[in-house]
């Protein structure tokens, strides 16, 4: 299957494009998840075996699947909860490894003057850029929920056998029968991709900078705006400039609410409360602001050749 997708039949550039980002940045879309899902694996494995078990929210396994056994209108939100935690430390990985991507991907090829090759190939400038962006916010997240499933997947037997060997209870009818799988896979997606709209300007600021930068894009990405918001605050006694980059990052999902109250969390609550900030203006001005920079990475593109 693997040489299928790698194999160009025909004059295919965006499949060719793709490739060579896939082989470019393997580490960061393959290579990174993998190791991760592994490690969450191992620990968990560990942690049955020792009988250390874990925390989340203050509280402990057996305390979660106490309340859901006491609570059995919400039991299904604390495990499906319990089963999808772990694949948390997957998502915050993965964002890193998104932002490192976006940094290095129009700045690398200069440094290693691929761009002279790629200049002479029959592909323009634009689906170059736009093949890195989707790379960057559309391959790589899409790789880490497959990734999820299968943390996700082995957490709920991880779960079932925890119940089985150190409760009374069924691990059945505890575990296996409350797992939403249509909220997970939807947990999955929704807020993910929700979230991405939501930094799209700050991705495109870093790719911007990459298709710009001499030295070190990494240090001007975050300078810059550092600089901006200490001017601010210096001569206009203002925080707007680090409002708006907080507004970016709120997130409208109450965790924290759920488990205090003994109600678990409600997947499917919070997917919706994702896509109804889909009518957010903020959101689309910051799209617009996106498109923008990327059409500035086009043509500073067409006007480089090497750093």
């Amino acid at each position: 299957m693997f040489s299928t997708l790698t194999t160009i039949n025909g004059y295919n550039p965006i499949k060719a494009l793709f490739l060579k980002e896939y082989w470019d940045n393997k580490r960061a879309i393959l290579a990174t998840p993998m190791v991760v899902t592994g490690l969450v694996i191992f620990f968990s494995i560990v942690s049955l075996i020792t009988g250390s078990g874990m925390t989340i929210d203050g509280a402990s396994i057996n305390e979660h699947l106490a309340d859901a056994e006491s609570h059995s209108i919400s039991s299904s939100n604390i495990v499906t909860m319990l089963v999808m935690f772990p694949s948390i430390i997957l998502f915050i990985v993965v964002s890193f490894s998104m932002v490192f991507t976006a940094l290095s991907s129009l700045f690398d090829e200069r440094k290693d003057k691929s761009i002279l090759f790629w200049k002479s190939m029959p592909v323009s400038d634009t689906q170059e850029v736009l093949v890195k962006l989707a790379t960057v916010t559309v391959v790589i997240p899409l790789i880490a929920i497959g990734f999820a499933l299968i943390i996700q997947i082995f957490s709920t037997l991880i779960l079932g056998l925890f119940v089985a060997i150190n409760t009374d209870a069924s691990a059945w009818n505890l575990v296996f029968s409350n797992i939403n799988l249509g909220a997970i896979l939807m947990a999955d997606i929704v807020p993910l991709f929700v979230k991405i709209l939501w930094v799209l300007p700050i991705i495109t600021w870093f790719m911007l900078v990459s298709s710009f930068s001499r030295r070190s894009p990494f240090l001007l990405a975050f300078i810059a705006p550092i600089l901006l918001a200490v001017f601010e605050m210096v001569f206009f006694r203002s925080t707007l400039f680090l409002q708006i980059i907080g507004s970016r990052f709120t997130s409208k999902a109450d965790f924290r609410h759920s488990f205090e109250n003994g109600e678990g969390v409600n997947l499917v609550d919070i997917s919706m409360n994702y896509l109804s900030s889909l009518t957010d203006p903020s959101l689309w001005i910051g799209t617009i602001i996106a498109a923008i920079m990327i059409a500035g990475c086009i043509q500073i593109r067409k006007r480089n050749n090497i750093t």
